[in-house]
């Protein structure tokens, strides 16, 4: 990964766990079964996270390329103020949950998953001039967002089952569907963008002298980042299905790490390709 993308692999991270735990955590909340407490705690998580996005951000000195990869800047600036409604909104929702004001915690969630998808569509037409085009960077960056966010609420999730064993175990299954849809989308989304071609290939600075089906980088994201966490996925679901929550939770953790590796390795060699993959 070029050493200029960091900042920006890092800036994309963060805002696809945050907006990704936003929706998941808003959707459980509105379908019911989860706890107020497990809301209020995802919820701070959530602005926490894009608090931290924000920093970065604001970090992060723009221009028109990233070591070679031509960005459009134009949309950053929206892109920040998005994430700043995602933090504050967020930060309502806890306090609306903490308090026993559901009613005004569902609206702020609401309104923060509506900047969410905002934040997400502008980073993705910052990205999109070397990509094969704006649909392409976008539904790379939706599949990223859903993978993390369900992987991020279920593993959390699942330490409720610790400590209270009288609860339902259909919310852990219906999130542990949300985890395997949101990754075989991303595996329809990584074959559609290594077949399109690219608009522009990008010259960075020290450029690597295979291409994207020679680089050793992209099976590590298909096997790390999508054929694991499938695996571990059903397994979580089947350990679900017989309440074997403990386990289930352990599966989940593991599944984290591997959904975070793969979207890390996705956006290097999305900077060095132009496929979002």
């Amino acid at each position: 990964m070029n050493v200029a993308a960091l900042p920006y692999t890092l800036l994309l991270i963060l805002v696809e766990l945050s907006v990704g735990s936003l929706w998941v955590t808003l959707a459980s909340d509105l379908r019911g079964g989860v706890t107020r407490g497990f809301v209020m705690t995802m919820a701070l998580c959530v602005a926490v996270t894009g608090g931290l996005a924000y920093w970065t951000a604001s970090g992060i000195d723009i221009g028109r390329d990233v070591d070679g990869y031509p960005i459009d800047p134009g949309w950053f600036g929206d892109a920040k103020r998005a994430l700043l409604v995602v933090t504050g909104t967020s930060a309502i929702y806890m306090f609306a949950a903490f308090m026993g004001w559901d009613p005004i915690g569902r609206f702020a969630g609401i309104a923060g998953a509506l900047a969410g998808i905002l934040a997400v569509g502008v980073m993705a037409a910052m990205l999109a001039p070397p990509t094969w085009g704006y649909p392409g960077a976008l539904i790379a960056l939706i599949g990223g967002t859903l993978a993390l966010g369900a992987v991020s609420v279920s593993m959390v999730w699942g330490h409720w089952y610790l400590t209270e064993g009288a609860l339902p175990a259909w919310p852990l299954r219906d999130l542990a569907w949300v985890l395997l849809g949101a990754l075989a989308f991303q595996a329809v989304v990584i074959a559609i963008n290594l077949v399109v071609p690219v608009r522009e290939t990008p010259t960075p600075a020290s450029p690597v002298d295979v291409g994207i089906f020679g680089n050793p980088a992209l099976y590590l994201r298909i096997g790390v980042g999508i054929v694991f966490p499938l695996v571990l996925g059903i397994l979580s679901l089947k350990t679900t299905q017989i309440r074997a929550m403990q386990s289930a939770t352990g599966l989940l953790y593991i599944c984290m790490g591997a959904v975070f590796a793969g979207e890390v390795l996705a956006k290097g060699l999305m900077f060095v390709t132009a496929r979002p993959v």
